[in-house]
């Protein structure tokens, strides 16, 4: 047996470091590998063989075996009857020794393990049957050994849990969408989570260590470097900051950002490392640039039939002309034309504005979609002189449950972006096709067809391409998003297939139900 492994007379000095061999720091250590560590060097220390150390588990009122050394599993389950016979009062004496047992016939010793007078476990060390009893000349030694052991113990236990909590932090930190990242006084990055490389286009291991001014380079519209200019951290000053502007990523693109500062000291009043939300607002700006346009463009749509209406109905109300009767009538037309224009604009924001609150009905009927779409071509046919309207649907097309109302107002949206998109004219084809349990329909036209970069969000709420707001076309965006949402109220699909230039394929599907 080692120098350690010898039996320890009274009076003897113990150092820690004999309980305590070196580990990685504290807050690396893994708590059961330190449980093993401590465990072996006190049965060695004490003179024993083998041993197991029991954890208090406050909840359930009982020893729960930890770790075990030099015991097989049979010497284990020998042993376990201990653990559950002991109480906490066992452990309230200096040490407590243990008669031999019907269990174990080797001398045993329970070590209490306390920290400040509250129970957090007990070791029990057998040792060989001729090596004898612990003497009580012992305990004074064996009650000091076992607070050290009890502080390490206790130590290696608030180590794992600070660990653990940590990497829970650090997860919670890594998974979020925001940007986050840690600044020490120096403006040196201290963490840098995987939302700040995709943002920044930087890998963590370069930023780390690295200027944040140096990474991020936030400028305001003007391109002056806030960095340079406003950073709150060089301020000394504690609370909440925002910044926005845009940071230039790796690859030289620029990103709107806002910055979310939040600084704080320690109770000696130096400046603690300051955390930073970068949060992505490029969608948010961008949505705020098209609520402008939008604004300008209902504006707009709305204005012009009212200002037809009043143009027509001061000049008819004019007390010195006379008006022919056919005057009247051609003036009177064109009042209810944009009446039924303005009507159409304020029905279709109250439609969408149903369906996002998700009030939408649907009355299913059999529906012949075939004749369904003949009756909108004929009226597309009857609005243009440019087009030439043709339905292409194969013989014994089935029936499907829908609400006809919905979609016939789907294919009449359809339609008529086909003939507002397609202004120099050309063919546009109402097609079906059938395929497993549900039918398909396209819309094509030739026209000047669908930017690649919109054709994910053409079907948003007011959502509008951003060259056809030049063009003298009507409209405020709200027509595919009613054909969305009523194809998706059905349980079928819509997309679009375009090419600038080369016209669009609008594409819905709809599941053929049982007839009822």
């Amino acid at each position: 047996m080692s120098k350690k492994g010898k039996h320890a007379k009274s009076g003897e000095a113990i150092s820690l470091e004999e309980v305590e061999p070196s580990a990685a720091p504290a807050e690396e250590a893994d708590f059961q590998a330190k449980l093993m560590a401590i465990l072996s060097s006190t049965v060695d220390i004490l003179g024993g063989n083998a041993g197991i150390v029991a954890l208090w588990n406050e909840k359930e009122k009982r020893f729960a075996e930890g770790a075990s050394y030099g015991l097989n599993s049979g010497g284990v389950e020998r042993l376990r009857p201990l653990l559950k016979e002991a109480i906490p009062n066992l452990a309230t004496g200096i040490c407590v020794p243990a008669a031999t047992t019907d269990q174990v016939q080797d001398p045993i010793i329970a070590l209490p393990l306390q920290v400040a007078g509250e129970m957090i476990g007990l070791i029990y060390v057998v040792r060989p049957h001729l090596a004898g009893f612990f003497s009580s000349s012992d305990q004074h030694m064996l009650s000091v050994f076992a607070d050290q052991v009890a502080i390490s113990l206790q130590n290696a236990r608030m180590a794992s849990q600070l660990a653990k909590e940590r990497y829970k932090i650090e997860s919670i930190l890594e998974s979020s969408a925001d940007g986050i990242m840690a600044i020490d006084t120096e403006r040196h990055i201290l963490s840098f989570n995987a939302s700040m490389e995709k943002l920044t286009g930087w890998k963590k291991e370069e930023a780390i260590g690295s200027y944040c001014f140096k990474v991020l380079k936030l400028r305001d519209n003007e391109g002056a470097k806030l960095c340079q200019i406003k950073c709150p951290i060089t301020r000394g000053a504690e609370g909440f900051f925002n910044l926005d502007g845009s940071i230039v990523a790796k690859d030289g693109q620029k990103v709107d950002v806002s910055m979310n500062y939040s600084i704080a000291s320690s109770s000696n009043g130096a400046l603690l490392p300051t955390v930073v939300n970068v949060r992505d607002i490029s969608r948010l700006r961008q949505t705020e640039g098209r609520r402008l346009a939008l604004l300008a463009s209902v504006s707009h749509e709305l204005q012009t039939p009212i200002s037809i209406i009043k143009a027509y109905a001061s000049t008819l109300a004019r007390t010195d002309a006379e008006w022919s009767q056919q005057t009247i009538r051609d003036k009177l037309q064109a009042i209810e034309e944009e009446s039924d224009r303005l009507s159409e604009l304020v029905t279709k924001n109250l439609y969408s504005a149903r369906l996002e609150a998700g009030s939408l009905t649907l009355n299913r009927l059999a529906l012949d979609l075939p004749k369904e779409a003949r009756k909108v071509a004929k009226r597309l046919g009857e609005q243009t002189e440019i087009h030439r309207i043709e339905v292409n649907f194969p013989p014994e097309f089935p029936s499907i449950l829908a609400d006809p109302g919905k979609i016939g107002e789907v294919l009449t949206n359809l339609g008529e972006n086909a003939v507002k998109f397609s202004p120099q004219g050309g063919t546009i084809i109402i097609k079906g096709e059938t395929s497993g349990n549900e039918v398909s329909v396209t819309v094509a036209d030739e026209g000047i067809g669908v930017p690649l970069q919109d054709q994910e969000r053409i079907f948003e709420r007011f959502y509008r391409v951003e060259a056809s707001l030049t063009r003298p076309t009507q409209g405020i965006g709200l027509g595919l998003y009613i054909c969305k949402s009523l194809v998706e109220a059905h349980g079928g699909r819509i997309w679009v297939e375009s090419e600038p230039g080369k016209g669009s394929r609008f594409t819905f599907t709809l599941p053929v139900g049982e007839q009822r």
